[in-house]
């Protein structure tokens, strides 16, 4: 029972952090008051509305002192989208990390996203992507290089 009323606290408080309604589901979950996280295992979907939402294998959702989201972490087949009014991305990695509070996100390992508004697909060991300010970094890890593939509009001649 404690456990059950600890998820619940932890999803009311999910739900405060964001405008709209955070929905969860899993194949199970787990609650830890000491160590303020919740750990959502098997088919996780986390999902605000139908352009942000994330998948993968395992999600833990970090709170603060104040019961706040300070980190969801995604690990196993991440994917996601995300958007907000100025960005729209789209990707995949073996981890992603979302800091609610900044709009920042951290992909790692094969990580690859799709800048949709802009038209560029970004690839490397690590991006780190802030949805406020609209940059992006591609760093390589394993030696590999990075990918920056953008379009170019062709203008007609005049």
């Amino acid at each position: 029972m404690r456990n059950i009323l600890s998820i619940f606290i932890f999803m009311s408080i999910l739900t405060q952090v964001y405008s709209n309604k955070i929905e969860v589901t899993a194949n199970s979950v787990t609650a830890s008051n000491s160590n303020k996280e919740v750990r959502f295992v098997g088919n996780v979907l986390i999902k605000q509305d139908s352009k942000n939402w994330i998948r993968a294998n395992e999600a833990i959702v970090y709170f603060d002192d104040q019961n706040q989201t300070k980190l969801y972490e995604a690990k196993g087949n991440a994917s996601f989208e995300i958007s907000d009014k100025k960005s729209h991305y789209k990707g995949r990695s073996n981890i992603m990390k979302h800091w609610p509070e900044e709009s920042k996100y951290q992909l790692s390992g094969n990580a690859t996203t799709d800048d949709l508004i802009n038209k560029r697909h970004l690839s490397g060991d690590l991006i780190n992507v802030d949805m406020k300010s609209g940059n992006a970094s591609v760093k390589s890890q394993t030696g590999k290089p990075v990918k920056f593939i953008f379009n170019i509009d062709k203008k007609g001649k005049n």
